[in-house]
């Protein structure tokens, strides 16, 4: 008697196992509105493009997509609240390798790079240099100005970043001023407290010409023709200047302990949304075309970027 309740018991134990399994490959994520989080504050390159992205989100999620901010700590505030949140996937989190140049540079992060679990990449982007039009008409008077004094260079870490690998190639010596977002570096070049700043493509169309040139492109990746053209064409890549260049992926996760279907459910949302005809317009519009690249693809080659990312912080100290 005794074997043959463990036996019914076992067998109702793996019945609903199965109907449980069956429900959740069945999932009707999303049921509720979701939360998609910014680790920067308002006005920088990400934050512009995640709304543009949220606002067509809604019909294709059927729910509320609503983008909230959570600057602070290099990023890394945004990461930790995203943590804090239910592992349900109705907290994405949207970021640039910002966060992850900060988790490795710290000895004791609060966090680790790998405490998320990548859906997708929506684009990459290049960190542009961008001047004065008179302090700095070109390359080579950026550089004899850079023997001359010291010249300031603000930027989020990333951005900074890229700009730090030019210049160590060229063997010209900056001063870095990393800011915790891409707004407040602006403001700060805009009112005369920096010399110059590194911007995506997105921030520099709102910049030049108006109010400067862009010197120099660090990136691995030419500027699209329309880009290059509202920053007022024959923009000087590392390429031309013989260097190499370092583009940075724009990422998307969730809490790593998210169900496996809703991770998937997830991403194939996040796809949808980035391969959709009005997404890919805004964010070409706005200077940063969509670049998407699906869940294991980009999973894969964000092991890679935490490495480079950990390989390049001594540029920036």
């Amino acid at each position: 008697m005794k074997t043959m309740t463990i036996k019914a018991v076992t067998a109702a134990t793996a019945l609903f196992g199965a109907v449980a399994g069956a429900q959740a490959q069945d999932t009707n994520y999303p049921q509720q509105p979701v939360t998609w989080v910014i680790p920067f504050g308002a006005g920088g390159g990400t934050d512009q493009l995640a709304r543009l992205l949220a606002a067509e989100a809604d019909r294709i999620f059927g729910e509320r997509v609503t983008v909230e901010n959570h600057a602070g700590a290099g990023g890394v505030a945004g990461w930790e609240y995203v943590l804090d949140q239910p592992a349900d996937g109705y907290t994405i989190f949207n970021a640039s390798p910002t966060p992850i140049i900060t988790l490795v540079s710290e000895e004791n992060p609060p966090i680790e790079p790998t405490d998320i679990s990548i859906v997708g990449y929506l684009s990459s982007y290049s960190a542009l240099l961008i001047g004065g039009e008179e302090a700095f008409p070109d390359w080579e008077s950026f550089k004899q100005a850079a023997e001359d004094r010291a010249i300031t260079v603000g930027g989020t870490n990333s951005t900074l970043l890229g700009i730090a690998n030019l210049m160590d190639q060229a063997g010209v010596e900056v001063v870095f001023v990393p800011y915790t977002s891409t707004g407040e570096a602006v403001t700060d070049y805009l009112g005369g407290h920096i010399d110059t700043v590194a911007t995506t493509e997105s921030t520099a169309v709102t910049i030049v010409p108006e109010n400067g040139r862009v010197i120099v492109n660090s990136s691995s990746r030419p500027l699209l023709p329309e880009i290059e053209e509202q920053l007022g064409g024959d923009v000087v890549d590392a390429k031309d200047l013989g260097f190499d260049g370092i583009s940075f992926p724009r990422w998307v996760g969730v809490h790593p302990d998210t169900p496996e279907e809703v991770k998937a459910r997830v991403a194939e949302l996040v796809g949808e949304v980035a391969q959709d005809p009005a997404v890919k317009e805004a964010f070409a519009t706005a200077g940063s075309p969509i670049d998407y690249v699906g869940r294991e693809e980009a999973a894969q080659d964000y092991e890679g970027l935490v490495e480079r990312m950990r390989s390049a912080v001594g540029l920036l100290q």
